[in-house]
Parts: structure tokens; C-alpha cells; sequence
């Protein structure tokens, strides 16, 4: 190597690790970049490193990108894959923390078979994780949960303790994007406990203790949340006077602008107002950007400081600006959190519409990660995650009955040979004892029997409580109408009703929130109350908005129901309609494909009083027979978890030539029983067709 290229290689290390590189030293970049085709080994790869610092430097996302592909080719090229490694994590750590998801998506595979075939582990898991969170913080919890389970099995496979650590971390965002905090703050314990016993500290243990505070403020342990931060204060002097040994930069202001935070928070949690304004001080001495995402914490803590105080314009202006920062993110529980403090301000304020629309729009966010797919994974993941704990138990509890079992035996041997004349006596004993315990198995299974008997009798009371005459109007020609209801328990949640007021026919399918008693007990509120106020002749949105308010009333348990309300003037066909938070509706013709309707969104019924719902209205619908349904048919399982699904639901219904409203339902009752093959139904399920001739003599 050249003497020019050694002294380069020299300059081009020291810059990136003392940060000498500044925007002032463009003069140097450029000399860089013109020296670049006469660099080769590792002074080509230092040169990169420097360019990639000075992008960093400058903010240039695009410098950035372009000098660490660079650098991956090149330290591929030269088969050094530690180096390939290093560029490879700052890549996809780049592309997650500029929200550059589909960027991160379509290299990820490959980075991760790299890895794996170069038994990189450290940087393997570093990326994965990377990875996961960016599907969680994205939205696309399924996908998230599907790679988080793929790399705890992975570690697990391999014993690897960092994999282990970084799996409980991402299993922790993915709880935490799904407002588990309990589960969240359980997985960040484990990854912290682990990660801690790990040499050097990983980069990521930082960010653990950082989310694992945040799920602590969220499931308000103020105490355990200052007891933490004593925790977090003696690991970052312990992970920077490690970092100073290995002589690995670190941006510490930045860490410790975190553990500030944490600090506010505890103190606005305990009251203890001051302390909260000393640490928020701190953080906003060091603030570099109004984008900086640690000015946008302070802005949202300073905010919280400024509502406590009772300065309210002054907090709904700084989440002014903080919602404005948010615009361009996917983070969806910042969203959610950003948006809950803007409806706690404007409560204050008396602003109570404004506060309404916000807690909507915080429903419909929540709701669509809040899926059924989603929540059958959590449970797997959940219960992957305990297999390790498990395994332990099982193998302590083993050992411990073999010594128990062996000792038994010596115990019995010894009683057999010494008091063997008292076995007589002693089998009497055991066969009162048994005759004792046969009675109360019977008295137990008479109780059983009781319970179930009172169950079908509560289940033949709640099928009473909707119309199970059919026709339901024989008079009426002009009218074919035809409803199932199916529970997956005893009773179940799901409802419908009908009746004819006035010549105009009303109707309603509606689902609650949950299973089994708790719900049918709901439903029969939510039934008789659309009974008797539809029965005031109003609009279905009037009739909508008069039950949220009735339901909402002391909703202790925040039960709720979604519903979908019709009322049909038989003499037009026009129907109005009002969707409250319900699948949308099948309209058939006889000529064009079955089709959902096109709702207004509007919120399940029984959550927020004094909500105003939005109806729609149809002008003809005669002769377009109707399809209502609950969710437990579209979402029906077979024994492999595979849904019915809302396309297999379309296609039946487009396929299947319209005879009666009889007939659709219970062909489409077959169609979900041949799907499920015998499974355990996971859901109630309940269908109503109707369809409305041109006359009453049709």
C-alpha cells in the first residue's frame, strides 16, 4: 500500500471515531470522494464509513443509504463479512428509524440469510428485531408476531441468550402497539434480565429500558416506575464506562435525555410537579430539531406538565404542535396517545364534541389492530414464550418425583413388611373413604347437571326473546324474511329483531362485545331497548344514537354491541339505514354479483354518551334481497384456523340462485358447516335475509 493511501486510511478512521467530521468540511468530503478510485482494502471501506458519517452529520438520508450500500458491496467483495455485518445493521437500523418500512422489508430476507450463513449472530438478531418492529410500529401487528415467534424459536434452537433477550424486547412492542401493557412490561423485564448478563451491552438495552418505562406510565406503576429509573441510572453508568473501555462511540446525551423523560414521568404520575420541570429543563437543553423525536416527547410531557398545572391553551398549544410533528409517522400508539391528550385537554376546555370525535377516531384505530387473526396469535406467541419457563418446571418437577416416587417405595416396602396385619383395617378405611368420595362425585355431577340444565333452560328464554315465527307475516306477500340465530355457548351475544310499524318493516342484527352470560345478558338489554325506542317511528341513525346513549349509560364494564338498523317503507322500498361499527350487509340482484354495501363509519353502540350517529338511505330496494350477518360467519375456523372469510361469503351468495330467504340462510349455515368440519365454533353466529316484492299481492 502506498504511503498516500496509508496516511488516508489514517485520516478516514479518526474522523468517524473522534466525529471530526462537520458540515464545514466539505473541502475534505470532496477529497474523499475524488480519492475514492484509487482506495482500495480497508482505506476504501474507512473512506465509506467517513462519507456515511458525514450524511449522518448533514441529515442527508440519501448519502446515508448510498454510502453504506457501498460499503456492504465492498466488504463483500473483499470477504470481510464483520465488516459487511456492521453496514448491514446500520442499514436496516436507518430505514426503520426514518420510517422507511418498504425500504427494510425488501432487504431484510437477505440480510438475514447473510447473517445466518456467516454465524453472525449479534448483527442476525440485531436486524431481525429491527425488522419486527418496524411490521409493529407500522401497524401489520400479524406480520410482526409472525417473525417475533419465528426468532424466539430460532434463539431458543440455538441457546443464544442475546436472541432470546432481543425476541422478549420485540415481543414487547408488539404487546405494547396492542395496549397489553401487562404483557408488554412482563416481556421488557425478561429481555432487561437477560440482556444485563450479556458482554459488551447491547446497543438495543438502552431502548429496553427506555419502552419498559413507557409501559410502566401506561399502567400507571408510578412507584415501580421510580424504582426503575434507580435501576436505569446505574446501567447507563455501567454501559458508558463499558463503552469507554471498548472505545466505541456513543451519543450519551441522547441516553440520557430518555432516562429524563422517565424521570417526568414517574414525577407527573406521583404529583410532584417541580421535579417534572427540573427533568424536562434537562431535556430541552439538548434538543437539536423541532423533528427531533426527543423534542417530540418533550413537547407531549410539557404538555401533560402544562394540564396538571390547569394551563390549558397553553398544553392544547404545545400538542398543537406535536400532533402536527406526527402527520407524516405510522406509529399507531402515538397516534392513539398523542390524540387522548388532545380529548383530556379539550374536556377541560368544555370543548366536549371536539373530545368526542377524537376518542371515535382512537377506536377506529385501535380496532383495526385489534383483529381476530391478531388476537389468535398473541395467544400462540404467549404461549411460545412461556415454553422455556415451562420446560424448567417440568424438568425440577420430574426430578423431584422421581426422589419423592423412590422414597414411596422404600416407604411402602418397609410399612409392608412391619404392618402388614393392619392391612385390613387400613383397606376398610380406603373403601369408607371411597364410598365418601363417590358421594360427593355424585353430588358434584347432580350440581353439573343442575347448572347445564338451568343454562339450556336460560338458552331456550333468550331464543324466545327474538321472532322465531316463520313467515313472520303470512298476510304479507310482498314480504319474505327469514333470521337464524346460532350461539357458540349455552347463550350467546348476538341478537336480531323485527316488526312491521306503519307500513314500514323494522329490523336489526346486532353483535355484543364477549361470550356466555356476560353477553346474553347485554343483548337482552340492547333488544328490548331497540324495541321500544324504534317503536317511537324515528330514523334508524335517530334509533342508533337514542340506544348509545341508553347503553352508555353506567356501562361499568364497557360492554358494548355493534348493529346494523334497517327500517324499510314498504310502500317505496326505500330503506333507511344506520351501521353502527357492523360488518357491512350483502345486497344481491337477480342479475349483478352480490355486493357489500357502502356504509358510514359510525362507532359500536355503548361506548361514548352523546355521540350523533350518520344513517344512509337507499331509494329502491325491492326485489335486492338482503343479507345481515354477525361476524361469526365470516370469521368462522376450521381445525387448521382458516377463515370463511368475506370472499368465500361473496361468492356463495353471487353463485347461489336466489329461491328464498329461507333458503339462503340455511344453504349458507351448510356452507359454514362444511367449512369449519366439525370445529368448535369460536364465535355466535346469526344471519337474516330479507327481500321486499313490489306489491303486497306480488
Amino acid at each position: 500500500m502506498s504511503i498516500r493511501r496509508c496516511v488516508y486510511l489514517l485520516l478516514a478512521l479518526l474522523a468517524v471515531a473522534i466525529g471530526t467530521a462537520t458540515p464545514n468540511d466539505n473541502k475534505v468530503k470532496d477529497r474523499i470522494i475524488r480519492e475514492l478510485p484509487s482506495l482500495q482494502g480497508e482505506a476504501l471501506l474507512a473512506a465509506y464509513d467517513t462519507l456515511y458519517a458525514y450524511s449522518g452529520y448533514e441529515g442527508d438520508i440519501d448519502g446515508e443509504i448510498l454510502w453504506l450500500n457501498r460499503r456492504i458491496a465492498e466488504a463483500r467483495r473483499q470477504g470481510k463479512p464483520e465488516k459487511a455485518a456492521i453496514s448491514l445493521c446500520d442499514r436496516a437500523a436507518l430505514f426503520y428509524n426514518t420510517d422507511m418500512n418498504d425500504s427494510l422489508f425488501s432487504v431484510a430476507e437477505g440480510d438475514l440469510d447473510y447473517l445466518r450463513e456467516n454465524k453472525l449472530w449479534k448483527q442476525y438478531y440485531e436486524e431481525w428485531t429491527h425488522l419486527v418492529n418496524a411490521y409493529a410500529y407500522s401497524g401489520q401487528t400479524g406480520k410482526g408476531l409472525e417473525e417475533v415467534d419465528k426468532m424466539y424459536e430460532d434463539a431458543e434452537a440455538r441457546k443464544h441468550q442475546f436472541g432470546m433477550g432481543l425476541a422478549y424486547y420485540a415481543m414487547g412492542n408488539v404487546y405494547a402497539n396492542m395496549h397489553n401493557w401487562e404483557e408488554s412490561q412482563q416481556n421488557y423485564a425478561k429481555s432487561i434480565d437477560i440482556l444485563e448478563t450479556v458482554r459488551p451491552y447491547p446497543d438495543l438495552l438502552p431502548d429496553v429500558f427506555s419502552n419498559y418505562g413507557d409501559a410502566l406510565e401506561e399502567l400507571h406503576q408510578y412507584e415501580d416506575l421510580k424504582s426503575h429509573t434507580q435501576r436505569w441510572y446505574k446501567f447507563l453508568k455501567s454501559y458508558f464506562d463499558d463503552a469507554k473501555k471498548r472505545g466505541a462511540p456513543i451519543d450519551d446525551q441522547t441516553l440520557w435525555d430518555y432516562y429524563y423523560i422517565a424521570c417526568c414521568q414517574a414525577s407527573l404520575g406521583l404529583g410532584k410537579l417541580s421535579e417534572a420541570e427540573t427533568m424536562l429543563q434537562k431535556v430541552k437543553e439538548h434538543v437539536a430539531s423541532e423533528e427531533d423525536y426527543i423534542n417530540m416527547s418533550w413537547l407531549f410531557y410539557q404538555a401533560q406538565l402544562c394540564f396538571l398545572q390547569g394551563n390549558y391553551q397553553q398544553a392544547l398549544e404545545l400538542n398543537d404542535r406535536r400532533t402536527q410533528l406526527m402527520q407524516a409517522t405510522d406509529d399507531i400508539f402515538m397516534k392513539i396517545k398523542v390524540r387522548q391528550q388532545r380529548a383530556e385537554i379539550l374536556t377541560k376546555m368544555g370543548r366536549d364534541a371536539e373530545a368526542a370525535q377524537l376518542y371515535q377516531e382512537m377506536y377506529v384505530i385501535n380496532d383495526s389492530i385489534n383483529t381476530h387473526e391478531t388476537k389468535r396469535q398473541l395467544t400462540e406467541m404467549n404461549t411460545r414464550y412461556q415454553v422455556n419457563e415451562l420446560k424448567m418446571q417440568q424438568q425440577q418437577t420430574l426430578l423431584r418425583t422421581v426422589l419423592i416416587a423412590a422414597s414411596l417405595i422404600m416407604l411402602v416396602l418397609v410399612g409392608f413388611a412391619v404392618y402388614r396385619h393392619r392391612a385390613a383395617n387400613r383397606l376398610k378405611v380406603a373403601h369408607s373413604k371411597l364410598l365418601t368420595a363417590y358421594d360427593q362425585l355424585e353430588e358434584t355431577t347432580t350440581a353439573k347437571e343442575r347448572i347445564e340444565s338451568e343454562l339450556r333452560i336460560a338458552r331456550d328464554i333468550q331464543m324466545g326473546m327474538v321472532p322465531q315465527q316463520f313467515p313472520p307475516f303470512p298476510e304479507r306477500t310482498d314480504i319474505d324474511l327469514f333470521a337464524s340465530m346460532t350461539p357458540a355457548k349455552e347463550v350467546g351475544g348476538d341478537l336480531y329483531d323485527f316488526f312491521i310499524l306503519q307500513e314500514h318493516l323494522y329490523f336489526c342484527v346486532g353483535d355484543v362485545s364477549g361470550k356466555g352470560v356476560p353477553a346474553s345478558l347485554f343483548m337482552a338489554v340492547a333488544r328490548n331497548l331497540f324495541r321500544v325506542i324504534a317503536q317511537q317511528g324515528i330514523p334508524a341513525a335517530q334509533i342508533a344514537t337514542q340506544l348509545n346513549d341508553a347503553l352508555s349509560a353506567d356501562n361499568e364494564n364497557s360492554m358494548f354491541v355493534t348493529m346494523f338498523i334497517g327500517v324499510i317503507d314498504l310502500s317505496t322500498g326505500a330503506m333507511d339505514y344506520c351501521n353502527a361499527g357492523h360488518n357491512p350487509p350483502v345486497i344481491m340482484g337477480n342479475r349483478d354479483a352480490a355486493h357489500f354495501m357502502e356504509l358510514e363509519y359510525n362507532s359500536c353502540l355503548g361506548l361514548f354518551p352523546g355521540m350523533i350517529f350518520e344513517g344512509g338511505r337507499i331509494d329502491d330496494i325491492r326485489m335486492h334481497p338482503l343479507f345481515v350477518y354477525t361476524d361469526g360467519l365470516n370469521e368462522a375456523e376450521n381445525d387448521a384456523q382458516e377463515q370463511f372469510g368475506d370472499d368465500r361469503l361473496l361468492s356463495f351468495l353471487s353463485s347461489t340462485p336466489y329461491v328464498s330467504a329461507q333458503q339462503t340462510v340455511e344453504s349458507m349455515k351448510q356452507e359454514v358447516a362444511l367449512h369449519v368440519a366439525g370445529a368448535d365454533p369460536s364465535d355466535d353466529l346469526t344471519m337474516l335475509c330479507v327481500r321486499i316484492s313490489n306489491s303486497a299481492n306480488t
